[in-house]
């Protein structure tokens, strides 16, 4: 494994030619999102191609369509992609999603991403990562609004943000019809807040949804049992 190299128990990232690394938000939502077996998945914001390779190699008979604004990630995870086993089922599209989606159908069974969130962050001098990190480029109501006319009636939307950001957004899910079915706070040690959240939506659910907790660390500094189990499909030292 090198700087530009990263390598998984299946497959390898190399992402020396985009602004987001492979980092343990991506491999969170990868493991943790709750696939069909077959059908169709959509992965907007794809970078590296991480997370649709993860979901490839857990749902043996879906396709898998990665969109990435950027030329270059999305010349990347091609790469990525064709060096993979599941080449023939996963499709990268170098688009932005708001003008790809404004003419979609409800085609997908899940959606799902690891999307721009430093809404208040002064933009980075690097324009790239500011493109893949900063809501200016993809806001939340848009993610909400958008996929809403892409999915499958009873398809989910699976997003990780900041936990900060958790309330607020789902109140943005509400107002575009997405109702929480799951989520799962995440805090890097048992003394920590709660840093990321993943979250799950359907459209129309209206159940009530009480948060679980994943801690990644114990308080020793060794990986929790939990995180383990979660990504022991891919991690090569667990």
């Amino acid at each position: 494994m090198t700087d530009s190299t990263f390598s998984f128990k299946q497959f390898e990232i190399r992402q020396e030619h985009c602004a987001m690394k492979v980092g343990t938000d991506s491999v969170l939502l990868g493991a943790w999102v709750d696939l069909p077996q077959q059908g169709s998945i959509l992965d907007i914001g794809t970078g590296t191609g991480i997370l649709s390779l993860m979901v490839a190699q857990r749902s043996l008979s879906t396709f898998i369509t990665a969109l990435e604004i950027d030329m270059h990630a999305a010349h990347q995870a091609r790469e990525n992609v064709a060096a993979s086993p599941w080449h023939k089922r996963i499709e990268v599209v170098n688009e932005d999603f708001t003008q790809w989606a404004a003419t979609g159908q409800p085609t997908f069974d899940c959606i799902l991403s690891n999307p721009p969130y430093f809404e208040q962050s002064l933009l980075s001098p690097d324009s790239a990562r500011s493109v893949a990190r900063h809501t200016d480029s993809l806001s939340y109501a848009q993610i909400f609004d958008l996929t809403r006319r892409l999915i499958k009636p009873q398809g989910r939307l699976s997003l990780i943000l900041p936990s900060d950001l958790y309330i607020r957004t789902n109140e943005t899910a509400q107002l575009y019809g997405w109702g929480l079915t799951r989520s799962t706070m995440i805090q890097t040690t048992p003394r920590k807040k709660p840093k990321r959240v993943l979250c799950e939506w359907q459209q129309h659910h209206h159940a009530p949804c009480t948060p679980s907790v994943l801690i990644i660390h114990n308080t020793d500094g060794q990986y929790s049992d939990e995180y383990k189990s979660l990504t022991q499909e891919f991690y090569l030292h667990f």
